[in-house]
Formats: structure tokens, sequence, C-alpha cells
């Protein structure tokens, strides 16, 4: 009896049950693809970069699900061990903090990114305008091909190409913002909750 007492005093504190061991493999294999995923989307990192910043949040968005899904797994396969519990849902707080402000810095760099690719379209649409203007001043120096129709016609489908360019561009910038942004806020809501959970969780 007194031996029995013994090897039941001296076993773990938890207990993790099948359905948790294999909860717990899941998710931490979630986790380590999605930290995998993203230091191979962040090569090279350039930090600096609208381009690059913008193009990495999205990426980090559309896998926010992955991530999500591997905290919460691990949470409920440590769901008896009060100390890991809490050090878990300590993380799903900071990082549903972080993922929540993520969001709302996408969508300041989509902005500023939809701005940027304008400008840069009627950049290249004022140098295209130039050459057209320097060839009607001086026919002299162009093709004979190049009669003063043909270069009207060219700057009327320059202006419809880069009405359209704009169009697509803004639109193109604008979706992937707002898809990028609701998918971190609402990923870094429900982290929050997990967390919320985890540390008020008594199991």
């Amino acid at each position: 009896m007194a031996s029995s007492s013994l090897r039941k005093s001296s076993s773990p504190s938890y207990e993790a049950t099948p359905g948790q061991s294999l909860c717990l493999i899941v998710g931490l294999a979630c986790l380590f693809g999605f930290l995998v995923d993203v230091l191979i989307l962040a090569l090279p990192p350039n930090p600096l970069d609208i381009q690059w910043r913008v193009g990495l949040m999205q990426q980090v968005g559309d896998r926010s699900i992955v991530l999500l899904l591997g905290l919460s797994l691990t949470l409920y396969g440590i769901l008896d061990n009060r100390r890991l519990r809490k050090q878990v849902a300590l993380l799903c707080l900071a990082i549903g903090v972080m993922f929540s402000l993520s969001g709302l810095f996408m969508v300041r760099d989509s902005l500023k990114l939809q701005d940027l690719t304008v400008n840069r379209i009627a950049s290249q649409e004022a140098e295209v305008r130039e050459q057209i203007a320097t060839a009607q001043a001086n026919p002299q120096q162009v093709s004979p091909d190049l009669t003063p129709e043909i270069l009207q016609q060219a700057s009327q489908i320059l202006t419809d190409q880069v009405d359209t360019a704009k169009r697509s561009a803004k639109t193109n910038v604008l979706k992937v913002g707002a898809s990028s942004f609701s998918n971190l806020l609402i990923t870094g809501l429900a982290l929050i909750a997990i967390g919320r959970f985890g540390t008020r969780a008594r199991v």
C-alpha cells in the first residue's frame, strides 16, 4: 500500500489523453510549417520596401489560419499542464495583439502602394506623351508612316490604356489590402480570445 501511494505521489501532475497528444503533434507541426513558410517568404529581408512589406503581410494573412489552428491544437494538447498552458496562452495574446495591429499597418501600406503604383503609371504616361508630342512637332524626324492622324490615335489609345491601368491598379491593391486586413484582424481577435481562455481556464 505504501509503495502504491509512493508511486502515485511521484507520478506526473498531469497525463495527456491520446486525443490531446494527437492534437499536440498536429499543432506543433502546423506551427513549424507556418514558421518555415514565413522565413522563406521573408528572404531576402527588405523591410524598408513597401512592396516587400505588403507582399509579406499578404502571405502571412493567407496562412494565418494555419497559425491559429496550430496554437489552438497546441493549447488543447497541454490544457492539463497549468504552467505550459499559461505560457502558450500568453503567447497567443501577444501574437493576437501583433496581428491586429499589423492589419492596421497593412491598410496604411496598401494605400501608400496604391499611390505609388498610380504615380508610376502617370510617370510612364508622361514619358510616352512627350515622345508623341516630339514626333508631332518634328514630323520630318520620324518615319513617314507616322502621320499626324496615327499619332493622334496613339495618344487616344494611350489615354484609354492608362485609365484602365490606373483603375485596375487601385482595385487590385485595395482588394489585396482588404483581404489581408480581414485575415490578420480576425486571426488576431481569435488568438486574443484563445489566450484569454487559456489564462482563465481551470483544469
